[in-house]
């Protein structure tokens, strides 16, 4: 445990460091709080929940300021006037719900919330209707509060709708109002239903105004344009997966799972999942190895197991020598598969005579997926590693991002991917997963684990590493190493049990489960 700690520390470190940098450093973007902006934050969230940094409040409360200015100013009735799926949900898509998810008595952050969402069923007088109840489901791409375009060449059902879904969903997680998550179960259904009813094989990029799959080569260029072509490879049999990753679709079947428990959204979900498993080796395919993760947990399925398990046996050693960080000059998609981007940023390890080799490290949220499977803790000691290294690199060099959270090149990218991997990074892939159990619920980072000091303030104390440990496809229990040089006391509870007081010996570990110490 003693280098899976130091990883640790070392990210933890990091991380404040980024914090402090950029509140000092990254501006407001040209869109003044709006668009993606808040989203470059994701990384901060698990951050906040493992050491109670109360900047990351301070920081946090500043860009929903921001983000509120910025609705006020160039937003009708709380969303944009003229807007499509993809980007117009983002400023209430990813920061907003998880800010509520940390802060849910915030009565500005939920007003922001739910002016956006209402808008979602027509649930709002003199604003054009987005939704069409008869045949369940949108007019169009191009959705917003003063025009809904109902153009035939849009006139398609795609992932990005499924954004809509999250908002919904985080929208009940706050309101309780029903009428959400009625409307998501129906829509989600259908949705889901669309998927299941593929077969085997690739999925599509998009459905038409009649319900029939597209395909890439059948595609429109106007239903390719909506499904964000640009960042795929032509002919890859994954793009009809990465669009629903993307959109964090597997995350919404989830929660419209747990609501219901209709398999239909088992079944969907285990579509986006299964392809994932033969993508594990992909360093870049963070999306996809934290995809099999949640399908694991969410929906207490073990069914992939044993090919995760043959693909875990495949992974190299840990490649030795100090890593690179490779821009091409020109933006573009050259590699098929999830997790990547036009303007993605490369890893390799450094020859020293100006050559690089590509790396062959698995993403983090890889080797935090094979830790989860096969408990060794030499795979979280990787992972965190990883996070720890490409951080202080991207720190070190990169600009924040906060003027395009969804770009492929920033520290934020590195922290919580680029704007494909919805919020999964080298840092999010292992951070939460790891020390607290984290996983989204309804656009929330919900942990397993929770730790506080002994004065009762939120946190892990610094000299502490909690690694939560796995059976089956749950977490039944975590340790605690101290990494001390004294003895430390501090309280900590499982989900929502009560809060336990606990001492643990310099150098030593305390294995805990969910009633407390084991012996």
């Amino acid at each position: 445990m003693k280098q899976c700690f130091e990883h640790y520390r070392t990210l933890r470190k990091e991380m404040d460091a980024w914090l402090d940098q950029s509140r000092r450093m990254d501006p407001p973007s040209r869109h003044g709080g709006g668009e993606d902006e808040a989203n470059y934050s994701l990384a901060w969230f698990p951050h906040y929940l493992i050491t109670g940094n109360d900047g990351v409040r301070e920081h946090f409360e500043h860009l929903r300021d921001m983000l509120a200015g910025w609705v006020e100013r160039d937003c009708l009735h709380g969303y944009e006037p003229e807007a499509e799926a993809h980007h117009g949900t983002e400023p209430f898509l990813l920061f907003l719900p998880r800010y509520l998810g940390l802060f849910p008595k915030d009565e500005k952050a939920n007003a922001l919330l739910q002016d956006a969402a209402e808008h979602i069923g027509n649930w709002v007088e003199d604003i054009p209707e987005w939704f069409d109840w008869e045949r369940n489901r949108f007019y169009g791409y191009y959705i917003g509060t003063r025009t809904v375009g109902r153009d035939d060449g849009y006139d398609a059902e795609i992932a990005e709708h499924f954004r809509f879904v999250h908002i919904a969903l985080a929208a009940h997680r706050m309101t309780g109002q029903d009428r959400y998550l009625d409307w998501a179960l129906q829509y989600g259904k259908r949705r889901a239903e669309m998927i299941v009813a593929i077969p085997d094989g690739p999925l599509p990029i998009a459905w038409d105004a009649n319900g029939q799959p597209r395909f890439g080569k059948q595609a429109t260029g106007q239903q390719k344009k909506a499904a964000q072509a640009g960042h795929h490879v032509p002919g890859d049999s994954l793009i009809g997966v990465e669009v629903l990753l993307a959109s964090g679709v597997i995350c919404a079947l989830g929660d419209l799972f747990k609501a219901s428990g209709d398999a239909v959204f088992h079944q969907a979900a285990r579509r986006i999942a299964e392809p994932m498993v033969n993508e594990l080796l992909d360093p870049y395919s963070d999306p996809g190895a934290a995809a099999i993760s949640h399908f694991r947990r969410q929906f207490s399925d073990s069914s992939l197991d044993e090919a995760i398990r043959a693909q875990i046996a495949r992974f190299p050693d840990l490649q030795e020598g100090e890593l690179a960080m490779v821009f091409p000059q020109a933006r573009r998609r050259d590699w098929p598969g999830v997790g990547k981007r036009n303007d993605m940023t490369y890893w390799g390890i450094w020859n020293g005579d100006g050559s690089v080799t590509p790396t062959t490290e698995p993403s983090t949220a890889a080797l935090t997926l094979a830790y989860q499977v096969m408990g060794d803790e030499h795979y979280a000691e990787r992972a965190l590693k990883q996070a720890a290294d490409k951080l202080m690199m991207a720190r070190r060099v990169l600009r924040g991002g906060r003027e395009h959270a969804d770009m492929g090149g920033a520290v934020c990218s590195t922290a919580a991917g680029h704007g494909r991997n919805w919020g999964i990074g080298p840092v999010t892939g292992c951070y939460g997963p790891l020390l607290l159990g984290t996983r989204e619920v309804k656009s929330k980072v919900t942990p397993t684990v929770e730790v506080k000091h002994a004065n009762g303030e939120r946190g892990v104390p610094n000299q502490i590493l909690p690694l939560v440990i796995h059976s089956g496809t749950d977490v039944d229990g975590v340790m605690f190493y101290n990494g001390g040089d004294s003895d430390i006391s501090f309280s900590w509870r499982f989900e929502d049990n009560g809060w336990q007081v606990l001492t643990v010996e310099a150098g030593a570990v305390a294995n805990c489960g969910v009633t407390g110490v084991m012996a």
